[in-house]
């Protein structure tokens, strides 16, 4: 027990010697969107910096970053089977494809583009929901690669919620792995938040679940099927009522979840939700978990909203890696409409690093990149068509 002690000790000690950085926000440029923003994400290929954003209607609109930052519009993208709102666009490279996934939440389904080297995409494959995969309503996409294969897990929302597995294949597709229904001990009823960790070897996906306020561990294996570790509820000290994005981060060995969450009292309860008898308000925070080497989720610290901060409605959390001893966090709000920036050390505490008012509420639009050792953020409006690139000065 001393020994614990002294560690615990000696770490915070440790973390008190270190410089806590902060930062000025500078707005770099401003473009149009085709529709407002729900989704964004940032792809490098050999040509350049692409920036992909789409929300409330039927396109993914294109944009090129040069070095500072700015962005300019190229092409923007009919999904496909007509008008359909699009949900948590991310991208990656697959057998030696980039390759960009979007959820078509209006169409309960997933599409899949092919990035090419100046930006520009290709459709691939367009894989809808059936009565057994929980794509309804989907929201957000996730993929794991593991030894010789790349897997793409997805959440749905609402009516039929879930967890479902597919196989990448070299040509686009999507093959079906594993699909598990939501449950009354799991948190899968509305994923909009999902993370990995690789641990000992070991690959676990993290998931909140929105209507149901809490937070579930996931062991992924090599054929891309899944197993439930670790489940949390939400508490008073908790605040995972709501539970939104979920983002993960390793700074000397400990591995972290990060939580934010946008609370109920915000919504009118619906007949499907498994929790209709949570929506109050218990306060704001952005709360982290230690993630253990069996992926189980221990709560460790919690950012509590207060006076000087910005952070009621949290929707998005981005991550930024800075250096050995700190990773940057932005967290955008809808309530707020802000980006408040937190440092995370290797305690798995957060602490103030700088903040912005945007003007304009941000409901998962925001996205992040570092270009020539500068980094950048990049948000947009839900309630509008614009699109703010901003620069991140060291104070």
């Amino acid at each position: 027990m001393k020994f614990v002690i002294l560690f615990v000790l000696s770490m915070a000690i440790c973390s008190m010697t270190l410089s806590q950085p902060k930062f000025d926000i500078q707005t770099v440029n401003k473009v149009e969107t085709s529709f407002n923003t729900v989704t964004n994400t940032i792809h490098q290929t050999k040509q350049g910096h692409f920036l992909y954003s789409a929300g409330d209607g039927n396109q993914i609109d294109l944009f090129a970053i040069n070095q500072k930052g700015e962005m300019k519009a190229i092409e923007s993208y009919e999904v496909s089977g007509g008008k359909k709102t699009v949900r948590g666009l991310i991208s990656d490279t697959v057998h030696g494809k980039d390759l960009l996934f979007a959820g078509l939440k209006g169409g309960n389904a997933v599409e899949v583009f092919e990035i090419k080297a100046n930006g520009r995409l290709q459709s691939l494959s367009v894989t809808k929901d059936t009565d057994t995969t929980y794509l309804g309503i989907v929201i957000t996409l996730q993929v794991i690669h593991m030894k010789d294969n790349a897997y793409l897990f997805v959440g749905g929302l609402e009516k039929t919620p879930g967890l479902s597995s597919f196989k990448i294949t070299p040509e686009g597709d999507l093959e079906h792995i594993q699909s598990m229904a939501d449950t009354d001990s799991i948190f899968t009823d509305g994923i909009i938040g999902m993370s990995l960790h690789v641990i000992d070897g070991k690959t676990y996906l993290l998931t909140g679940g929105f209507q149901d306020n809490g937070l579930s561990s996931w062991r992924i294996f090599e054929n891309g099927q899944f197993e439930n570790i670790s489940n949390i509820p939400d508490d008073n000290n908790l605040f995972l009522n709501g539970t939104y994005p979920v983002i993960s981060t390793t700074i000397k060995g400990w591995n972290y979840v990060i939580v934010g969450h946008r609370h109920h009292s915000y919504y009118q309860p619906t007949p499907w939700v498994k929790d209709r008898h949570s929506y109050y308000y218990h306060g704001d925070a952005i709360t982290v978990f230690w993630v253990n080497n069996q992926g189980q989720l221990v709560p460790r610290s919690a950012f509590i909203d207060n006076n000087e901060t910005l952070i009621q409605g949290q929707t998005r959390l981005h991550r930024l890696p800075y250096n050995q001893n700190f990773d940057l966090i932005a967290a955008a709000t809808r309530d707020d409409q802000s980006i408040q920036l937190c440092m995370i050390n290797q305690n798995g505490r957060l602490s103030d690093a700088g903040k912005i008012e945007t003007g304009f509420p941000i409901y998962y639009g925001l996205t992040g990149y570092k270009i020539d050792g500068q980094l950048f953020l990049f948000a947009g409006s839900v309630d509008g068509k614009t699109m703010v690139s901003y620069r991140l000065d060291k104070q």
